[in-house]
């Protein structure tokens, strides 16, 4: 795939909210068969596997996080998600509060189940529908499948927004645990 290809797909990503921003640190070994988040092609163990830690772990090829890394340099400058930026990074940021806020109401209809925890592995899309927002999850698409929840499959961007929203639940029920503790302890 051409630079420039790979250079406006990763653009689209971040702006969309598809993708995070690249962080600075990484982990780099040898390929071990992750597909890469950035080209959709699986790493080979004769190049250099990088694995990115953010919001959910991801791989990419080293070329490909480049790439990346350089865009989030920009993306984060003019969103001003960095903090020097002249804009708000407020579509980003609206589109992850949709989405919050779609799995806050699914939640109250118990259509959709709190994460139990934050393991999950990413892949690539399984034709399958997104347990949060139920749009198609497309092959060429990475996803993200939580172990050991059925049928939980979702977006990246999804993925994110539920996995926020649950660990604010687990939160708030340790809290009523405790204040309930405290109560009875009386």
């Amino acid at each position: 795939m051409p630079q420039s290809v790979l250079r406006q797909t990763v653009r689209e990503r971040l702006a969309s909210g598809w993708l995070f921003p690249a962080p600075h640190k990484v982990w780099a070994g040898k390929g071990t068969g992750h597909v890469c988040v950035v080209c959709g092609i699986t790493i080979a163990p004769s190049e250099v596997e990088n694995e990115v830690v953010g919001p959910t772990t991801v791989w990419s090829h080293l070329p490909c996080y480049s790439i990346w890394r350089e865009e989030s340099q920009t993306y984060e400058r003019v969103s001003g998600t960095d903090g020097h930026g002249d804009g708000d990074g407020a579509d980003q940021t609206a589109d992850l509060a949709d989405l919050r806020q779609t799995v806050r109401n699914r939640f109250a209809k118990g259509t959709l189940p709190a994460l139990p925890h934050d393991k999950s592995w990413t892949g690539r899309g399984v034709s399958d529908i997104c347990a949060v927002c139920s749009k198609p999850i497309f092959a060429a698409e990475s996803s993200q499948e939580v172990i050991g929840v059925r049928r939980a499959h979702a977006h990246l961007v999804c993925y994110r927004a539920w996995l926020l929203e649950s660990i604010a639940v687990r939160r708030s029920d340790e809290r009523s645990s405790a204040e309930s503790n405290d109560t009875a302890a009386s």
